[in-house]
């Protein structure tokens, strides 16, 4: 495909919908609903594309009440298993038949494999991981990220290369989910293409876990103020007396205190608990981008000036020890 510059762009926010076990990926309807309201307010259309190796019931009323205004269905067998190849190939094909201003795509393992293929393809770039995402006076896409560690956020802006392409990790955007009553998305079958041949061969040997999991209501959270690995369970005790599950910053993973998939934060998950209690925890911005949807937070710490007790619904200025040994 020829790149294209902003000049030849269309007034366009594409979404890549991404199947999962049958249904549309949750990640793809919080892109759909964030698409929609950066829509709404530049002025511009929104569609998808949805690249799948079949068309389910289920999937089909999803697409229907995404938000989008349209999305094109790509539906093959070969698309199951995921090939990047072939499913790099049907989004370019939507690229080049609409020339979209902007393409988001839900940062996924699959959406990890395509968006870096898809912007060398078209000779633009990717922002990674965004945390948050609006329109300049300009019709610019600011994609804002942690970097450097987390220690400050990045606003980026792509000038002329075009689609300006970003990817979001599940959850951010869990609160921008349409409410699409009244409103139905025109669904168009792409029956003219034709897939390439893929010059790889892919078999699928074990069936990958699921990228997202059932949301905890109640989460305690503890950081680096914990002092020992044995501390632990004192912590445990407590998550499980007042029923909650006990999550960590990044710092205790690091230890090799708690495991990857209990991490919160842009590194690791973003939660959007009822309660979340955080312990020990100074609010960094890769934690902080991690808590985005949380109801309410209750933070204790000995730091009256730690960033999360600043932000925090309830701040406890005390030892986490304290507190713990309550329970």
């Amino acid at each position: 495909m020829t790149p294209y510059t902003k000049g030849a762009a269309q007034r366009l926010i594409m979404v890549l919908l991404q199947p999962h076990i049958g249904a549309v990926h949750p990640i793809s309807m919080e892109l759909s609903g964030a698409a929609c309201i950066l829509a709404a307010e530049a002025g511009l259309k929104t569609v998808g594309v949805f690249i799948a190796g079949e068309l389910t019931s289920t999937a089909l009323s999803q697409l229907s009440n995404c938000g989008l205004d349209e999305v094109y269905l790509y539906q093959d067998e070969r698309f199951s298993p995921f090939i990047p190849e072939l499913h790099s190939a049907a989004l370019l094909h939507s690229i080049e038949a609409l020339f979209p201003d902007i393409l988001l795509i839900g940062a996924t393992l699959e959406g990890r494999s395509i968006a870096p293929i898809v912007a060398v393809a078209l000779e633009s770039g990717v922002t990674a991981d965004c945390t948050e995402l609006t329109i300049d006076g300009e019709g610019q896409l600011v994609q804002t990220r942690p970097a450097f560690g987390g220690s400050l956020m990045a606003q980026i802006i792509t000038c002329e290369a075009r689609p300006q392409i970003a990817t979001v990790r599940y959850g951010i955007f869990r609160d921008k989910v349409c409410n699409t009553v009244g409103k139905s998305t025109n669904l168009i079958h792409s029956h003219a293409y034709h897939l390439p041949l893929a010059r790889t061969h892919v078999e699928e040997l074990t069936v990958p876990s699921s990228s997202y999991k059932e949301e905890a209501v109640y989460v305690l959270a503890i950081g680096a103020a914990v002092r020992g690995r044995e501390d632990i369970k004192l912590f445990s005790r407590m998550s499980e007396s007042i029923g909650a599950k006990l999550m960590c910053s990044r710092v205790l993973v690091e230890r090799g205190w708690l495991t990857e998939d209990l991490q919160i934060g842009l590194s690791g998950n973003c939660i959007a608990p009822a309660l979340l209690i955080a312990m020990g925890i100074s609010g960094s911005v890769q934690f902080m981008a991690g808590i985005q949807g949380a109801k309410s937070i209750c933070a204790v710490n000995t730091d009256a000036n730690a960033h999360i007790m600043q932000i925090a619904d309830t701040a406890l200025i005390c030892d986490i020890y304290q507190v713990a040994s309550l329970f």
